[in-house]
């Protein structure tokens, strides 16, 4: 399948180099005189690659090639330029120009050079289109944060039951112990005696402790009438000294004992 070229140049002879130049290659020339013929032919040809005059009249070469890319972006462009009119590599970069060669030029180089920038636009074209690059994860939500958790209340114990759910009665007081008060015991005072006259003693034989007459009693024991009157006189001694302070058991006993003692003697 042949190539298409369109060919561009204000020159008629310069335009009928070209067509000479590609006549054998299998390339299909088209020519245009200007700009606009040739913006014209591109939109109609639909060429693969352009030859443009740098130098061309009213809108340049460098104007034109930024027209071309603009509007078929795959189709290779190059810049003919003089030795008068030398290349602007800066300009040609920014326009997208794809190569340039100088006029006069040799005609197998510049068929190079047209092969050269084809298959450049076609390694460009085939060449994997960049992904736009993954947009970053966002960064995982916040957690939000859990409600406050009550705090349970205490738990109370449970009070001891005895069978069948009755409650246990709850255990008495320890009863408070009071101390009595300490008094410091004072001494036992005798009940006062009364007062005997000299000489009048109570006869034994009127006391009413209930054992009859003393002097008769002691008569049954066998003692002699002098016998009798000691005891009785000694007995009146001892009465009076216990009479008051013992029981009038004890009393008695006291009696007895002596008696005895006596009367053992």
């Amino acid at each position: 399948m042949n190539t298409t070229l369109l060919g561009v140049d204000d020159s008629k002879t310069m335009r009928k180099v070209l067509e000479i130049t590609f006549a054998g290659e299998n390339f299909r020339t088209v020519l245009a005189e200007d700009a606009e013929s040739a913006l014209a032919k591109l939109s109609s040809e639909r060429p693969e690659v352009v030859l443009v005059d740098a130098a061309l009249e009213g809108v340049n070469g460098y104007e034109l090639c930024a027209r071309v890319k603009a509007t078929a972006p795959k189709t290779a462009v190059i810049l003919l330029s003089s030795k008068h009119q030398p290349y602007d590599r800066n300009r040609g970069a920014e326009v997208g120009a794809d190569d340039y060669i100088d006029k006069p030029f040799d005609t197998q180089q510049l068929i190079d050079k047209v092969h050269a920038a084809l298959r450049k636009v076609a390694s460009a074209a085939q060449a994997p289109v960049p992904q736009a690059a993954a947009p970053a994860p966002s960064p995982p939500l916040a957690a939000a944060p859990l409600p406050p958790v009550a705090e349970a209340p205490p738990v109370r114990p449970r009070a001891q039951t005895l069978a069948y759910g009755s409650q246990i009665p709850p255990a008495p007081a320890p009863a408070t112990v009071v101390a009595p008060p300490s008094f410091e015991e004072s001494p036992r005072v005798p009940p006062p005696v009364a007062p005997v006259e000299s000489g009048a003693r109570p006869p034994l034989a009127a006391s009413g402790n209930g054992f009859g007459s003393l002097p008769d009693r002691l008569a049954g024991l066998g003692l002699t009438p002098e016998q009798v009157a000691g005891v009785l006189a000694l007995s009146r001694e001892v009465v009076e000294q216990v009479v008051w302070e013992v029981v009038p058991t004890l009393a008695e006993t006291m009696i007895r004992e002596e008696i005895k003692r006596l009367t053992s003697d």
